[in-house]
């Protein structure tokens, strides 16, 4: 029973904005976290009954443009960890500072990256070995999301300044309302209730794109009217003297988490050459097992950030202690879930699709990502708290090491060499994660993460 002793004490802080808790934080992440997957299974849902080539296409798609977005990455998380170390030791000036050059970078960058990346779309996802159709709708989703990515781009960076206050709950009401404007576009797009200009992979892009739109214009109307203390009016080019600090910690995070995209897509391009049924069925298992990925991120987000304060106050042994409880919980809620959906694998997989062969793959799959989620289990916890207390390159390094020999390398012998399809790559995914891990719960024990804090005390 000592294993599920909960300390409610490590879950409580004070910080400039009033007395915050565990629960508190984790609710509105997981509610964040939960609406926006909750986009990618309805897109994935509605055009299963478009195609499965549509299904293969847009999921290739979002991987791809999720690499790309992730390079805003090495912004929001720098600005993240600098607000919470500041804020922590409440310095606000310097926290503002933050949240002003993130802002202008993340927007800056997303003009740049859309138009770059826009005319080289059929090259990029050539690399994944997409052919015929199933590229042509990949390259027309791709350009009509990547060419208004800035939508996203600001949208993500302003929610990350309000979880970092805070005020996570803000996020939550923005992600609400993308979701359910989405929802409604995708119906009315493939099920056309009534006849619209838009159809098909470019309809639902295009349904993406204004969804995206409209959360920026709300999260900055949330950002004009909700007092934060942050004074942009005042800021001016010294305040953009943060982003060295802001790079330092951030680029080795962004490095970390652009690499394990990058091999994702590798990944799916190895997929690729078993089929387009076994991308759709990567695709329909992906969506469903998410919603586990979702407790135990949103669990590791909220760690990240209760440490990122603790840190900046110089309060290590209840920052430790924090991380060690939270990880009990993770792990066992994702072994749980997950035994839970391998259990209703094929009423799950149903509401996908109906071809046999897919459903029974699936459930394979997902039999073997229960141990996959157990891995992920540390993962989530132990590498945010790392981040979160400024310990950045050592995570950057075990990752990059992991995916690309324990995934990728693993992945190609298991699934292709050795024959085992899907379910080898698969068990190469569970390898990867329990190698992270274990690696990262090593580096927490040790402590070594209480000489990163980079917090500018006043």
């Amino acid at each position: 029973m000592k294993f599920f002793h909960y300390d409610k004490t490590l879950s409580i802080m004070k910080t400039p904005q009033g007395t915050m808790t565990l629960s508190r934080i984790f609710v509105p992440f997981f509610t964040e976290m939960l609406l926006l997957n909750m986009m990618g299974t309805i897109n994935t849902l509605m055009l299963s009954h478009y195609s499965d080539d549509a299904v293969a296409a847009v999921g290739s798609a979002t991987q791809l443009l999720g690499m790309i977005l992730t390079f805003y990455t090495v912004i929001g998380t720098g600005a993240s960890i600098v607000i919470n170390h500041n804020l922590g030791a409440e310095n606000t000036e310097k926290a503002s500072d933050a949240a002003f050059t993130s802002i202008l970078l993340c927007g800056t960058l997303s003009l740049v990256l859309g138009t770059t990346l826009s005319l080289a779309a059929r090259p990029l996802l050539g690399l994944m070995h997409l052919e015929g159709q199933v590229l042509d709708y990949a390259v027309t989703y791709f350009r009509i999301a990547v060419q208004f990515s800035f939508f996203q781009a600001v949208t993500s960076s302003v929610s990350g300044i309000f979880r970092s206050y805070g005020k996570p709950k803000i996020s939550v009401c923005v992600s609400l309302t993308m979701n359910c404007m989405n929802a409604a576009l995708d119906y009315l797009i493939i099920f056309r209730p009534v006849e619209l200009p838009l159809s098909g992979v470019s309809g639902i892009a295009a349904a993406y794109v204004c969804s995206q739109l409209f959360g920026l214009l709300l999260i900055l109307t949330f950002l004009r009217k909700i007092p934060l203390g942050l004074n942009f009016r005042k800021k001016g080019p010294a305040s953009l003297k943060i982003v060295t600090t802001m790079l330092k910690v951030g680029i080795p995070g962004g490095v970390s988490t652009i690499s394990y995209n990058l091999s994702q897509v590798v990944s799916t391009s190895i997929i690729a050459i078993l089929g387009v049924g076994a991308i759709s069925t990567k695709i329909y298992v992906s969506n469903i097992v998410f919603y586990v990925y979702v407790f135990g991120m949103s669990l590791g987000l909220s760690t990240s950030l209760m440490i990122g304060w603790l840190a900046g106050a110089g309060k290590y042994e209840q920052a430790y202690k924090l991380n060690l409880q939270n990880l009990k919980l993770t792990i066992g809620a994702n072994v749980t879930l997950s035994f839970l959906i391998f259990l209703l694998a094929e009423p799950l997989l149903g509401c996908f699709t109906s071809d046999p062969q897919i459903i029974a793959m699936g459930r394979h799959l997902m039999f073997i990502d229960i141990l996959v989620e157990t891995g992920r289990g540390f993962n989530h916890v132990e590498e945010n708290s790392l981040r979160g207390a400024g310990d950045v390159v050592y995570p950057m390094t075990v990752s990059m090491i992991s995916c690309w020999t324990m995934s990728i390398l693993f992945s190609y012998i298991l699934g292709i060499r050795m024959g085992l399809g899907l379910a080898g790559c698969w068990i190469a995914f569970a390898m990867d994660e329990f190698f992270r891990g274990t690696a990262y719960l090593i580096r927490w024990r040790s402590r070594k993460w209480t000489t990163k804090t980079v917090a500018a005390h006043v």
